[in-house]
């Protein structure tokens, strides 16, 4: 059986072929196509926006906390009105001291014994003043006794009589002088000496020390530990509520150290500037202290009622971590039910533990308490930043 030759190809299909294996080439060389643009978070006003959950940023929801009261951070401080810090008039060396700090003392009582060359030159004048004294009034009475009996011209005795009136008004002075250094006593030896009652709360010096006038620190600090003042911190947002209160509005204060215990204030003035680094501004109030259970310098709280009408915002309690100082005001990232979380101003009226009371926020509401400072930057920048495109990525 003679076999068929071989049937040729056609050339259409040739050129299909080729045509199909360039396009093979072409498909094989090609570059893939780039990745779609990594989407970051869409800002729009204060809110910030992500495509998808971003790990390290927690809320937890807001607290009511009430609308009756307002509450402030405090401080408690001397009573200025009623405290005198001593310094020597004189610079010396202390030889003696006479009180000790926590001792009760009266006006005038000694508090300690200075050796100062220039008080000893003060009680040395004051001496020779008495001498001048007298020896000008022996003179004017000789002189008297000699223009009675014809002797001396009156001429003479005036001149007699000027002396003296001079050493008196010598006299006077350095007794005036000696009288306002409390030595009426007439010792070489200076005598620091109380210039109020009450009690002796700090001392800054020990026997055989120098001392000298414009020390920095008082020798000793004098006052009346049982009433003391009270400086309290108010953040501006605050003046609306505390404008209407007036001097003698009463408050309320508490301490850590005496638990639920209240002490009686009354408000005495509120300070006319704010802070321009803390926004805040200060009142001062006065408590009575009669079993000084309260220190100077101890932390405390005050409460008080909120006048008429300033009360009607609700008081949330959040988390101090979810509260940011931006621009000097207080602001807090609220999670939107969409995903977004909205950066909202608030108030401070009540600082606790960990927590402290705001207005400005909704009961039901959650806020940001960990990656506030993460979105702020977003804000900041207008842009994301490459930690949140890392982020989101995931």
């Amino acid at each position: 059986m003679t076999p068929h030759p071989p049937r040729p190809v056609p050339r259409r299909a040739l050129r299909a072929a080729a045509c199909a294996g360039l396009v093979a080439i072409a498909a094989c060389s090609a570059e893939p196509p780039p990745p779609p643009p990594d989407s970051g978070p869409s800002i729009s006003g204060t809110t910030v926006r992500f495509p998808r959950r971003v790990e390290g940023i927690r809320t937890e929801p807001v607290q009511d906390a009430g609308t009756t009261t307002l509450t402030l951070p405090g401080r408690l401080a001397w009573d200025e009105d009623r405290t005198v810090r001593v310094l020597p008039p004189f610079a010396g060396r202390v030889t003696a001291l006479r009180a000790q700090v926590g001792d009760a003392v009266r006006a005038g009582q000694p508090l300690a014994e200075i050796a100062a060359p220039e008080f000893g030159q003060a009680v040395a004048d004051g001496r020779r003043a008495e001498a001048d004294e007298a020896l000008a009034r022996e003179t004017v009475s000789r002189q008297r006794e000699l223009h009675d009996a014809g002797l001396v011209a009156a001429k003479d005795l005036r001149e007699a009589q000027a002396v003296l009136s001079r050493a008196e008004i010598e006299r006077q002075r350095t007794r005036a002088r000696l009288a306002q250094l409390g030595a009426a006593g007439g010792g070489a030896t200076f005598t620091l000496r109380a210039p109020i009652d009450g009690v002796v709360v700090e001392r800054a010096l020990a026997a055989g020390q120098e001392v000298r006038p414009d020390a920095d620190k008082p020798l000793f600090v004098v006052t009346d530990p049982t009433r003391l003042w009270v400086w309290l911190d108010a953040p501006e947002n605050a003046l609306p509520q505390l404008a209407p209160m007036r001097a003698g509005a009463p408050l309320k204060l508490h301490s850590g150290a005496w638990g639920t215990r209240d002490f009686d204030a009354k408000l005495v003035r509120t300070e006319d500037s704010i802070d321009a680094i803390s926004r805040t501004f200060r009142l001062r109030a006065a408590v009575a202290n009669p079993e000084r259970l309260l220190k100077a310098e101890m932390y405390v709280t005050a409460t008080f009622p909120l006048p008429p009408g300033a009360s009607d915002r609700p008081i949330e309690h959040v988390p101090v971590t979810a509260v940011l100082l931006v621009d000097g005001r207080r602001h807090v990232f609220v999670a939107d039910p969409d995903g977004g979380f909205t950066r909202v101003e608030v108030g401070i009226v009540r600082e606790l533990p960990g927590r402290v009371g705001v207005v400005g926020l909704e009961p039901g509401q959650r806020v940001v308490v960990e990656g506030n400072l993460f979105l702020q930057q977003i804000l900041a920048r207008g842009t994301t930043p490459k930690s949140a495109r890392a982020e989101a990525k995931k």
